[in-house]
C-alpha cells in the first residue's frame, strides 16, 4: 500500500504501519516548507518503508526505519519547488 500525503491539509502527519508501505510522492506542497510524517511500527514491528521518487536522502541512502514493535520514527523533509524533491531525514528510536 502507498501511504498519500497533501501537503494543503497539514504538514504533520501520523501513521502506524500494519504492514510493508511505500511513503508515496506528496502532493499540495510549498515551496521552502517542512513536513513531519511521524511512524509507528505496529504491534508485530519488522515493517519496512520505501521512498516515492520525490525524497532525497543524505549521501543517497533512504533511512531504514526503527523495526521494534512499537517503535516510533519522524522522517522530516523540506520542500524545494526549483528541484522538485523532498530532502528527507530521519529521527529515528523515540522511546
Amino acid at each position: 500500500a502507498t501511504i498519500a500525503v497533501d501537503g494543503a491539509l497539514s504538514n504533520n502527519y501520523i501513521v502506524t504501519l500494519g504492514g510493508n508501505r511505500t511513503l508515496g510522492n506528496p502532493t499540495n506542497l510549498r515551496d521552502g516548507a517542512y513536513y513531519n510524517v511521524w511512524v509507528k511500527q505496529d504491534g508485530t514491528g519488522s515493517r519496512t518503508l520505501a521512498y516515492a521518487s520525490k525524497y532525497k536522502h543524505p549521501g543517497g541512502t533512504a533511512p531504514v526505519l526503527t523495526t521494534t514493535a512499537g517503535a516510533l520514527d519522524i522522517l522530516t523533509y523540506q520542500y524545494n519547488a526549483a528541484l522538485d524533491i523532498c530532502a528527507l531525514v530521519a529521527i529515528k528510536a523515540f522511546a
